[in-house]
Parts: structure tokens; sequence; C-alpha cells
């Protein structure tokens, strides 16, 4: 009986999590880490299903379906640890008087930025004008699908929101949030800035964030920026995977001696 209403709950949250990460629909997105939640959520059905009649007929079937759900139970740990980072940076105190880094995100004009970037604006503007000593850096260039840098328009919107431009610089050459950092890292030098600031990101976006700032030379903290609930289950999807990414890459490059 216990297995049976196990199974049934465990079908149920992979049920929930399919309409969890089909929401971004409901304002007009669909991107990767949509696909990627729905997918596990997918697969958890599919192993819920199949997996009593695989292990019923022994041998090789049976080793393959344990197999594949211990991976599973597998991957499930590993997001809940990512998971568990990701929330740990968005409580973590925000230290006052320090300088900003904004991140940068996608804009349509000089003057029109999408909704990451504009809560990204509003967060750092909010920071600014309440410590008036603080230096901002916008970061972002100008990618493929865009008229103009990311970090333009971030600057243009931050003078609207009342910050005086001589505290604002520019970062906009780079391509990703690598390169956000290291390039944010070299204005700072070259202007004498204080090296000590807050990162300003999407709140699931943070700890990946900060530890990029870290790794460029800067004594970073989060100051995460609040995303849309609608749109959440996708960004939250790909920067799981993302995260997932960024450990190979550090663990290939300590084995293979690039770090």
């Amino acid at each position: 009986m216990l297995k049976r209403v196990s199974k049934i709950g465990f079908l149920a949250l992979c049920g929930l999590g399919i309409l969890w990460f089909c929401l971004p629909v409901l304002h007009g997105g669909f991107g990767v880490g949509s696909v990627f939640g729905i997918g596990v959520c997918a697969a958890g059905i599919a192993l819920a299903l199949l997996y009593p009649k695989a292990a019923a007929r022994g041998g090789i079937q049976r080793g393959l379906a344990r197999t594949a759900v211990g991976l599973y139970v597998l991957g499930l740990g590993w997001a809940g640890y990512l998971t568990v980072l990701i929330i740990s940076y968005q409580a973590a105190a925000v230290p006052q008087g320090l300088n900003v880094v904004v991140l940068g995100a996608q804009v349509y004009s000089a003057e029109r930025m999408g909704q990451s970037l504009s809560g990204r604006v509003d967060r750092a503007a909010e920071y600014l004008l309440a410590n008036p000593e603080s230096q901002c850096i916008v970061t972002g260039g100008q990618g493929s699908n865009e008229p103009c840098p990311e970090a333009l328009t971030a600057k243009n919107a931050l003078i609207q929101r009342g910050v005086a431009p001589e505290r604002i610089y520019m970062e906009d050459k780079s391509r990703n949030t690598r390169q956000n950092l290291v390039f944010a890292m070299e204005i700072a030098q070259e202007q004498g800035l204080d090296t000590r600031v807050v990162v300003v990101s999407q709140n699931f976006h943070m700890y990946r964030a900060v530890r990029l700032a870290r790794s460029a030379g800067f004594e970073a903290y989060a100051l995460p920026a609040e995303t849309d609930f609608f749109i959440f289950p996708s960004y939250y999807g790909r920067e799981l995977l993302s995260l997932t990414k960024w450990y190979l890459e550090e663990l290939s490059g300590k084995v293979f001696g690039k770090y």
C-alpha cells in the first residue's frame, strides 16, 4: 500500500512539475530551461511506470532499470544541491556602501530593455540612491539581435532613475557573464575603483554571478533582483544546466591543468 501511495505521489509531483515548467508559455516564452525541466519530469513518469515491469523480467533489463533509476536519483540530488546554493546566495545580507556591477541582459533600443535588465536596473538604482558614495559599472556588449550595447541602455535607465552620470562606468564589449565581470574588473583597475562590489542580477543567477565575480578578482556580494513568477521556471532550469556546465569546466580544467 505504501509503495502504491508513494508511486502515485511521485507521479503527481512530476505532473505538477511539467505544468510548472510550462508556466513561461503564459508570458510568451518557452526556453531551454523549460524544455529541460519538462524532460526531467517526463523521465520520472516513464521510470515510475516502466520500472516494475522491467525489474520483474530480471536479467539485463532489471540491471538497466536499476541503473536508470540510480542515475535519476543522483541527478535529482545534484539539482537539489545546486538549488540550496542558489537559495543561500539570495538570502545573504547585502553590505552597504560598496560599488555596484550590473550584469547585462536583453535590450531592444537605447531606451528600452527586457524585463530581466529592467529588474536589475531598478535594484541597482535603489542601492545607488541609498548609497551616494557608491560607483557603478554597467556591463554588456551588443548581441547579434540587439541594436546597441546592453550597457548603454542600462546607463540611460539609471540616469532616468536619478543616478548621476559621472557615477556610472560602461563595459560594452562582453558577450557573457564571465566576460561581464572580467572586463568590469579591467575598468575598475583602470579607473582606480574599489573592487569591493555588489553584483546585480536575478535571484536565481546570484550564486554563479558572485562566484564568477570573485574569480575575476572582486570581493563580491549578491544584490538580487526579483524574477517574474511566470518566467522563473525556465530560468531556473537553464541555471541548473549552466551551473552543471560550469562545474564540469572547472573539473576538466583542474584535471587537465587549465586552471
